[in-house]
Parts: structure tokens; C-alpha cells; sequence
């Protein structure tokens, strides 16, 4: 929990956008699996996904996300080429 948030994070094979785990209205959904970069808002969460630092899909960036006072997608270089609040 981060101020009053769930941050589910999860690899994704089982949870993920199609099958989410019971969450609320501003909750999170974190996963990995499909090595795709995505910001997603759907009607009770929030579903996103860091790309892959090894094995990025769908021509991304190779890619991870960081949490401060905001998400940051960045490359492998430290760019950040996305944000979400």
C-alpha cells in the first residue's frame, strides 16, 4: 500500500488485464509478462507494465519503471520516455 493505493505486483501469467485480482477505484495492477511497455486505465484499476530490460516486445525500448514521486518508464541508457502520476 502507498498512500491509500494497492500496488499489485505480479509477474502477470496468471493475473493480469483479463483476468485482474479484486482490486479498487485508483489501485494498481503491475506486471511483466508480455515484455510490452503500457499505461492502461481501465474502470477499477489502473494496469501497468515496465517493458523488458532483456527481452523488450513490439519494437520498445529496452525498458524498466521506476516509483518516486511518479512512475518513470526509462531505457537502458536512464532516458525517460514516459511518466504517470
Amino acid at each position: 500500500y502507498i498512500d491509500g493505493q494497492t500496488i499489485y505486483a505480479t509477474h502477470g501469467h496468471i493475473n493480469s488485464p483479463a483476468n485482474p485480482p479484486k482490486l479498487h477505484k485508483g489501485d494498481i495492477l503491475l506486471t511483466g509478462h508480455t515484455h510490452i511497455p503500457a499505461w492502461e486505465e481501465y474502470d477499477n484499476f489502473l494496469y501497468l507494465n515496465p517493458g523488458s530490460v532483456s527481452i523488450p516486445k513490439e519494437g520498445s525500448a529496452h525498458s524498466y519503471v521506476i516509483l518516486e514521486d511518479q512512475f518513470y518508464w526509462k531505457d537502458l541508457d536512464g532516458n525517460v520516455y514516459m511518466t504517470e502520476r
